[in-house]
């Protein structure tokens, strides 16, 4: 009989499995049968209230780590134990995420990271709050810029997972500078986007937009994301622009904002599920993607428009041009001038199929399944 040390017990304090159990127990220890790792996938309680990348992110790994040969599931921990997994995977630098990795330590599960992080000095004092609150911020920046050692929540998050994986170089970089995680605790795991992309018809969403060759803005309204300058400055220009997002949550003077901002040639659509066709359709039937972000890690709506070749105006700050190198069209945040020029410039750039080429090839969820399996070999191990 199997004695083991958790759940239902019988006489003399002996476990009896449940039939479910007793299966997966023979499966596991039939010779020559091995089962993949069980590794749980996480985010924050309130991720889908606003989904963006990240959980975009989450999702896919999700969908692909299975076809890698690892045995990946969300974590529902209402329903699921921690003990009933090898490993876990958490998506976000969140302060709630420390409860689940101190409890993870306690039955020596290992924990991975995917922080989808970006630290700047000029974000803190662009944020929309009062001043006081953004001095205050940028005096921590600067604190933890001169001394890495100062404790936080973010650093006993870092240096409590086992294995931190980052989405590009540059952010691994911060990761060091800004808190000291070892580097041979950090594996870069590039972002990706799906091959559908690639091939999507554009003759649906154009229906909606009035027609093709439209200068697209996809991403969450919210002051990060910079909606704001990229109308302010294409007023008066003619082109036609579509606005594709929902707010985030206490950001509703933003879009207010932003509509007064727009002019006649200026159509808001709401945020569309990832997996509706519309949005493949968007990407085929615009013209060009702006993304005039304070920051991008570096977009995944980037990678998908980028998927067909679409011309890229993206923003400076961030990790972009580690993807996407001369393929793509860099602007600052608030030069609007610099914003307008690189849009009128992409409209008339058509297709690049190098671009396409690259990020058909090189960023795929596939792809980054793969790293991610064997990011969990050096977990496991």
């Amino acid at each position: 009989m199997v004695i083991l040390n958790r759940s239902r017990r019988g006489r003399r304090g002996r476990r009896r499995l449940l039939p479910a159990e007793l299966s997966r127990w023979l499966r596991c220890a039939a010779p020559g049968v091995r089962q993949p790792p069980c590794v749980l996938l996480a985010g924050k309680l309130t991720a889908l209230a606003a989904p963006g990348g990240g959980e975009t992110q989450l999702l896919a790994m999700a969908r692909e780590l299975p076809e890698a040969g690892i045995d990946a599931r969300l974590w529902r921990p209402w329903e699921q134990r921690l003990s009933d997994a090898q490993a876990m995977h958490l998506f976000g630098s969140e302060p709630e995420h420390l409860s689940v990795v101190e409890a993870a330590r306690r039955l020596g599960l290992p924990v991975a990271l995917s922080p989808i992080a970006w630290f700047a000095l000029g974000d803190c004092l662009r944020e929309p709050r009062p001043w006081s609150w953004r001095l205050a911020a940028a005096g921590k920046f600067l604190a933890r810029a001169s001394l890495p050692r100062l404790p936080s929540w973010r650093r006993r998050l870092y240096h409590a997972v086992d294995l931190l994986l980052p989405n590009s170089q540059a952010e691994a970089e911060q990761l060091v500078r800004y808190f000291q995680v070892p580097p041979e605790r950090i594996r870069v795991v590039p972002n990706g986007a799906e091959l559908r992309f690639a091939h999507a018809e554009a003759e649906p969403f154009a229906r909606l937009a009035g027609g093709q060759g439209f200068v697209l803005y996809a991403g969450r309204i919210e002051p990060r994301k910079n909606q704001l300058a990229f109308l302010k400055a294409m007023r008066g220009t003619g082109v036609r622009s579509v606005v594709l997002g929902d707010v985030v949550p206490g950001h509703e003077s933003y879009l207010d904002a932003c509509r007064r901002a727009a002019d006649e040639n200026v159509r808001f659509v709401g945020r569309l599920p990832h997996d509706d066709p519309l949005l493949a359709s968007a990407y085929a039937a615009c013209g060009c993607l702006a993304l005039c972000s304070w920051y991008e890690t570096p977009g995944l709506v980037a990678l998908e428009a980028g998927m067909s070749g679409v011309p890229l105006v993206l923003p400076r700050g961030g990790c972009a041009a580690e993807y996407f190198g001369e393929l793509a069209q860099y602007v600052h945040p608030h030069d609007l001038r610099g914003i307008r020029a690189a849009v009128l410039a992409a409209l008339q750039q058509g297709r690049n199929p190098d671009l396409a080429r690259l990020v058909q090839t090189r960023y795929t969820w596939r792809q980054a399944a793969q790293l991610t399996r064997e990011a969990y070999a050096q977990l496991l191990s």
